[in-house]
């Protein structure tokens, strides 16, 4: 797949968020959770926090739209292909919200609390950008 030159990508390298990087590589979704109590949180945080108790583990990769936006005109030349963009807030079923886009669904059939999975988007070779599809 050839991107467009202003597709933004994430920096897979990052230390914080490698983790999550390499899981959507292999096209898994995963999040973090306190190993205390099991409350799993967005964003990531780094591995010292909350006294080094922070784990990460394979989500569900379902959840439900808490909110969403139609976009119409790209504000990147590099989105242009995906209008209109559904922006959505999901909230996995594991309680976090994360911001994605959906593909396989059209403005109109949208709804608020519609149930959804996570699908996969490759972009390069090393990062898979999560994206949601209808359930």
């Amino acid at each position: 797949m050839t991107l467009h030159p202003d597709y933004p990508l994430p920096d897979a390298d990052d230390p914080v968020m490698r983790p999550f990087w390499e899981g959507a590589r292999q096209h898994k979704l995963l999040l973090q959770r306190d190993r205390r109590t099991g409350k799993a949180f967005w964003p990531p945080k780094p591995l010292y926090w909350s006294g080094g108790e922070v784990e990460w583990f394979e989500a569900s990769g379902r959840g439900s739209i808490y909110s969403y936006v139609v976009g119409y005109d790209p504000f990147l030349p590099a989105f242009q292909e995906l209008l209109p963009l559904i922006m959505v807030l999901v909230e996995v079923d594991e309680g976090p919200r994360l911001v994605g886009y959906m593909t396989g669904c059209k403005p109109e059939e949208m709804s608020f609390g519609m149930r959804v999975r996570v699908a996969f988007r490759d972009l390069t070779d090393r990062i898979g950008l999560p994206i949601w599809k209808p359930e």
